[in-house]
């Protein structure tokens, strides 16, 4: 349902912004990385459920402004800023599950481990809570004199520890259950000044890439926190959101210029505007293998696109 109707309604979108933006790049080049396979604007409601799968029963619930995205496999968790909602989408049923309200505030995200179970991140409560499928608490990471202002998880994929950032840049890890585990490097409260900070996360089954605020940079870091590479510099205005390939590029929603920007091996190879992708506005990216759903919050909706390996552009 989703799909057939909305792959037109995106492509339509595209062609009118290619005719319409002189200054915007060839919309070949967005399809070079990206093509369209529908759109999520809302589903009917269903109830909380540890098992995916479940039928809708209940009233429609349409999307207002999606704010974060996280999505593993049939689950795309959704925070809905419009709404003052924590949703959980099942792709399979097309269903539409609230989970919990959250604050309509700036730096609320949303993140979720190979097990299923979700990490929310509050800065106002300052400290993230993990969160079962069906929307039960876990766990609460927190680290009163390190941690002041959250800003970002990710489940760091060799040894499974949450790693959460601050947002002065620190990144500390953790145990699964919630407590505070040993440093990363240098000294006993994250990343030494010497060595790469980070505020916004993002992992693969390879590294864990954040945003470094001091360079305006991208940073690749092993399992250890140890720094693997930068790259981006002068590149990157205000980031607001990343994600990783399975081809192993980095994928940036950039608000500063309003584009999203692509890295491969460390180069910037596109900066996609949002009508060369048939949408309003880019507000969050998650990618799921092959997949990538791209918020566009004004327009109350969630593009999919299937991504192009590297080796097939």
């Amino acid at each position: 349902m989703w799909r057939t109707l909305a792959g037109c309604m995106l492509l339509a979108w595209a062609l009118i912004a290619g005719a319409a933006g002189a200054d915007a790049p060839p919309l070949e080049r967005a399809n070079a990385f990206l093509s369209p396979q529908g759109m999520i604007v809302g589903g009917f409601s269903a109830p909380a459920s540890p098992v995916p799968g479940r039928p809708p029963t209940g009233a429609y619930l349409k999307l207002l402004h999606p704010s974060a995205l996280a999505a593993n496999g049939p689950d795309l968790y959704v925070t809905d800023s419009g709404q003052r909602l924590l949703l959980r989408i099942d792709t399979v049923s097309q269903s539409i599950t609230p989970l919990r309200e959250v604050p309509p505030l700036p730096g609320v995200r949303v993140k979720v481990g190979a097990d299923g179970s979700v990490y929310v991140v509050r800065p106002d409560r300052r400290e993230v809570t993990r969160l079962a499928r069906d929307g039960r608490p876990i766990a609460t990471f927190s680290a009163k004199f390190e941690i002041l202002q959250p800003a970002d998880i990710v489940i760091e994929p060799t040894l499974n520890r949450p790693w959460i950032s601050d947002a002065a840049g620190g990144v500390f890890a953790f145990h699964p259950s919630g407590r505070k585990s040993e440093p990363l490097v240098g000294r006993g409260d994250g990343f030494s000044d010497e060595f790469g900070g980070a505020t916004l996360l993002a992992a693969s089954r390879e590294r864990v890439t954040g945003f470094d605020p001091r360079c305006r940079c991208l940073v690749d870091f092993d399992r250890e926190g140890a720094v693997m590479g930068k790259y981006g510099e002068g590149e990157l205005l205000n980031p607001a959101d990343l994600a990783l390939d399975a081809g192993g590029r980095t994928w940036v929603v950039d608000r500063g210029d309003r584009r999203l920007k692509i890295f491969e091996q460390g180069r910037l190879v596109a900066a996609l505007q949002p009508p060369q992708l048939g949408l309003v506005d880019i507000t969050a990216i998650s990618i799921d293998f092959h997949t990538a759903y791209i918020a566009d919050g004004p327009a109350g909706r969630i593009g999919i696109f299937g991504i192009t390996p590297p080796s097939r552009r």
